[in-house]
């Protein structure tokens, strides 16, 4: 089965803001979620994106995978791509370096590799919790990968299970580690874990052809306003 469908992925999307959000709205266009250091604007249809900036007293990112890029003085602009793979089962044998979080110490240096191996400003200096509180590893749905190499955390990642498709998200590997194939192994563990669910991701121009020759397909072109 081919999945072509740039949804699959905004649904995956709204359903993990509003799990992960302190505090979450669905407007119906659109699902508002407060997170610690922004506020995410997820758009589940098309709308104006300068009534929903103006609405948003600090600072704020609006992700919008249905329109194309509309003035935003305000916001600096990035179009990234929207990419969905098939259900399918893992393209090789994860390594063993490759483990899924389940305990409070392993979320926190999980955490702490994902917002340094982007890096992620509005989240450093790393407060653990911060950006992904505990409570997850309790909620339906939620996985936490950490990748090792010499023994030491190098790449990390999360999922999200909506119960139709799996998200992937903010998988990165620090600095030092990279170019050893740890984001590949990230992957194909997800993938051994959910063989008959499609996955859907939002690519980095660097990420995008490991997703590709993974066999993800870009179903659309996202455009992310965010505002500091």
């Amino acid at each position: 089965m081919i999945i072509d469908d740039a949804d699959v992925y905004v649904t995956n999307a709204a359903a993990m803001l509003s799990g992960i959000a302190r505090e979450a709205r669905d407007h119906g266009d659109h699902v508002r979620a407060e997170l610690p250091a922004v506020t995410r604007i997820l758009l589940r249809r098309p709308a104006p994106i300068g009534p929903l900036l103006d609405g948003v007293p600090g600072p704020v990112t609006i992700e919008d995978v249905f329109g194309p890029e509309e003035p935003a003085p305000s916001a600096t602009v990035l179009r990234l791509p929207t990419m969905v793979r098939p259900a399918g089962p893992p393209a090789q044998a994860p390594p063993p370096g490759v483990v899924q979080v389940r305990d409070e110490d392993g979320l926190a240096v999980a955490e702490r590799v994902m917002i340094d191996g982007f890096p992620f400003p509005r989240y450093q200096p790393v407060v653990r919790g911060h950006a992904l509180p505990p409570r997850l590893l309790g909620l339906p749905g939620w996985r936490f990968w950490l990748a090792y190499s010499d023994g030491e955390p190098a790449a990390a990642a999360y999922t999200f299970d909506d119960g139709a498709a799996v998200g992937l998200y903010w998988l990165a590997t620090l600095a030092e580690f990279r170019s050893r194939g740890l984001g590949r192994a990230i992957l194909n563990r997800a993938f051994e874990v959910y063989p008959e669910q499609p996955f859907t991701l939002t690519a980095t121009e660097a990420g995008l052809p490991l997703y590709e020759s993974l066999g993800f397909r870009t179903v659309a072109i996202a455009t992310w306003y965010t505002r500091s």
